[in-house]
Order: C-alpha cells, then sequence, then structure tokens
C-alpha cells in the first residue's frame, strides 16, 4: 500500500510518501512568493497532481484545519485545502482523507495538543534522518516533513484497521 501524507503550507507543504508503510520519498514544498494566494494555491494543487500521477498513491491523506488560528490564516489554508482537494478529486478523480491535527497529534505522541518540537521528536530516528538528510531544518520545513509523516502513518493505521 501507497499513501500520500500531505501537510498543506503556501510556504512550506511537507509531502511524505510511504510505501508498505515505510518511508519512501519525502519533501516540501514552497509556492512562488511572486503569484497571488490563488496562483500559489493552484501552484500547489499542480505539484501534488503531478506526486499522484507519478507515484499513484493508493490513500492520499491531508491535515484539516486548525480552528484555532487567529486572523487570515484559517481561510488562506481553507482555501488553499479547497483547491489541492477539489483539484486531486475532480480533476485527477482521487479521493482525499481528511485528518483532523488534534487526532494526527494524539496519535503521534499521545497528546492532542502537542507541539511542532514534540511531532518533531516522535519521529523514528531514521525518518529524523532522512529528513534532516534533505537539508531542512527546525526552521525551514522539518515540522511540516514531520506532519506529512504523521498524517501518512495515521492514514495507515486508518486504513488498515478499517479493510
Amino acid at each position: 500500500m501507497k499513501i500520500l501524507g500531505i501537510d498543506q503550507s503556501y510556504t512550506s507543504t511537507g509531502v511524505v510518501l510511504l510505501k508498505k508503510g515505510a518511508l519512501f520519498s519525502g519533501h516540501k514544498f514552497s509556492a512562488n512568493k511572486e503569484m497571488n494566494r490563488f496562483g500559489q494555491a493552484y501552484e500547489i494543487a499542480i505539484h501534488l497532481a503531478g506526486i499522484v500521477d507519478e507515484f499513484k498513491p493508493d490513500v492520499i491523506a491531508i491535515e484539516g484545519l486548525a480552528f484555532g488560528m487567529r486572523g487570515n490564516v484559517t481561510r488562506d489554508l481553507g482555501g488553499l485545502q479547497f483547491v489541492i482537494i477539489s483539484h486531486l478529486q475532480e480533476v485527477k478523480g482521487r479521493e482525499v482523507e481528511i485528518y483532523a491535527p488534534t487526532s494526527v497529534k494524539k496519535f503521534a505522541t499521545g497528546s492532542g495538543r502537542a507541539k511542532k518540537e514534540e511531532m518533531i521528536d516522535s519521529l523514528p530516528k531514521s525518518v529524523y534522518s532522512y529528513f534532516t538528510g534533505l537539508g531542512v531544518k527546525k526552521t525551514t520545513g522539518l515540522g511540516d516533513l514531520a506532519d506529512a509523516y504523521w498524517i501518512a502513518k495515521s492514514a495507515e493505521a486508518n486504513n488498515i484497521k478499517g479493510k
């Protein structure tokens, strides 16, 4: 089974692919800062669609919105999520599973209120080494990759349990 985990963001979308339960691939993607939010959202959706076309995951999982955020962040991320899901479902014909941030955090750490640092600390050592080997740091995408990994692992557990 191949599972694609996505932690969407305009500045650092974390993308992780699990194959038979093990980390197969991971990277972060940033939208072009010169574009407006609509162009950035579309660019991210197209990037993710390319990954879906290339790897043909059995499951696509994305993190739901955290409604505790302030300002325009929730609206912007809601728009991004809508563009990603609508593109993958309507254009690519692929269902996307949405996982609540609190359930992903609880799955990874045992607490639904875990911070980014705790999500990173809960990574298996080999996965942490792979991510840091990509050149990402805690301030440049490591937390996004950790979230994408745990989103994929949550989807894996959910889909194994459901079968």
